[in-house]
């Protein structure tokens, strides 16, 4: 039970008072003005403690009176360059802190410029509890599922093919097998989910032969658990973690984007490196997991179908928001010719991007281990082939910050 109480400070230069209405979780901060023209909450809002302290609009906050919050409730008027200099200061130095402007009578543009500055979310003046409450909710909600994320975050790397038969399946098992190979020996695990609802390979091609498949896990909806999840991957002995594709046909259109962002939420929550291998055909699930995705890898070839295809993919990715998406363009097949028709310098002019990758050309080689359901390494370990993909993984480790060593 929480009790009501009045704390002068008079050695504050504020000129203010605090009115502390329970522990001090949220801080409101206002004017004296709005706080005789609002209603002041008295008690627990929204599971929150609330202190209210009475700061003029265009003062400076102190650092004493932020650091026992776990929220900030603080008034600004966009007329005042002081004001919005505060707002701003206060964002920058605690960039994690939820912040929440309060406003005289917002108008949408104001609403959106305070948003792309940096708060959380946006109330009204006069202050009226209800909507105090409902955006403290809101704000409990998301501290929550921040903090649950937290707990542990995998990383994931998407593989996107400019055309059918890039090789993109067969890079998405060769560097995922690596990959376990490498988290394994730091105790860490991972898993390749075969997105490819209607021609997925991932699976005959790592020599698999699962009982269950993603089909299970979509079909479970909000039943789907970490149980279930390590339940329907089949492990292969380089300790990867295999959800394979369904083994009938899906319309892609069947599936919703919260199925399977639900699915691989979960995921990273249960392994430390998540690889997808993403259908041909965009959806918009697919492009939802770029948009989360640590690394995506657009795998192409030095053909003009597929440069065409590729930069076709790069300009829809940038249509959708994904401008800033981490895409790293791994040229597959590449052939060690003194003259060749198209070369990676051409590649990137092509495309407008930056060539990070390439994947020697030996076809035989792949071939025999993709029949064999095995790795390039193993059959030759310090093939040129097996050193390309090897750099690919080494790079998404240093990518991700992590120690490989």
């Amino acid at each position: 039970m929480y009790t009501v109480g009045v704390v002068n400070n008079p050695e504050t230069d504020m000129g203010g008072w605090t009115l502390r209405t329970g522990e001090a979780s949220v801080q409101l901060i206002l004017s004296q003005a709005e706080i005789g023209a609002g209603d002041i909450p008295a008690g627990e809002i929204a599971g929150f403690g609330v202190t209210v302290n009475a700061v003029p609009c265009d003062a400076p906050i102190t650092e004493e009176l932020i650091s026992p919050a776990r929220a900030i409730v603080i008034e600004a008027v966009p007329s005042s360059t002081q004001s919005l200099g505060r707002l701003a200061a206060l964002r920058a130095a605690h960039s994690h802190l939820p912040i929440v402007a309060a406003v005289r009578e917002p108008s949408v543009q104001v609403v959106r410029a305070l948003l792309k500055a940096g708060v959380n979310d946006v109330v009204s003046l006069p202050l009226k509890v209800e909507e105090l409450r409902s955006v403290l909710e809101q704000l409990r909600a998301d501290m929550a599922r921040h903090a649950s994320s937290e707990q542990k975050t995998g990383k994931i790397v998407s593989i996107v093919r400019s055309v059918g038969g890039v090789g993109a399946t067969t890079l998405a098992t060769q560097a995922a097998s690596m990959h376990a190979r490498l988290d394994a020996a730091q105790g860490r695990k991972t898993c390749l989910f075969d997105l490819d609802l209607q021609f997925g390979n991932a699976g005959t091609y790592l020599g698999v032969h699962p009982k269950l498949t993603l089909q299970d896990l979509l079909e479970a909806g909000s039943r789907v658990d970490g149980e279930l999840l390590k339940t329907a991957c089949v492990q292969t002995t380089t300790g990867l973690n295999v959800i394979a594709a369904p083994a009938d046909i899906v319309p892609l259109e069947s599936v919703s984007a919260d199925q399977v962002m639900n699915i691989v939420e979960l995921a990273s929550h249960e392994f430390d490196t998540v690889y997808l291998d993403l259908p041909g055909n965009w959806t918009n699930w697919s492009l939802s997991l770029v948009a989360r995705s640590d690394a995506v890898l657009l795998v192409v070839e030095e053909t003009i179908a597929s440069l065409r295809q590729a930069k076709r993919q790069l300009q829809l990715m940038r249509s959708q928001g994904l401008a800033d998406a981490p895409i790293y363009i791994v040229v597959n097949r590449v052939e060690k010719k003194l003259f060749k028709a198209i070369s990676l310098a051409d590649v990137e002019r092509a495309l407008g991007h930056d060539v990070s990758y390439s994947i020697a050309n030996d076809f035989n080689l792949v071939s025999t281990a993709l029949d064999q359901g095995v790795l390039v390494s193993d059959l030759k370990a310090g093939g040129k082939v097996a050193k390309d993909i090897g750099e690919i993984v080494n790079g998404c480790e240093i990518l991700f910050e992590r120690s490989s060593a």
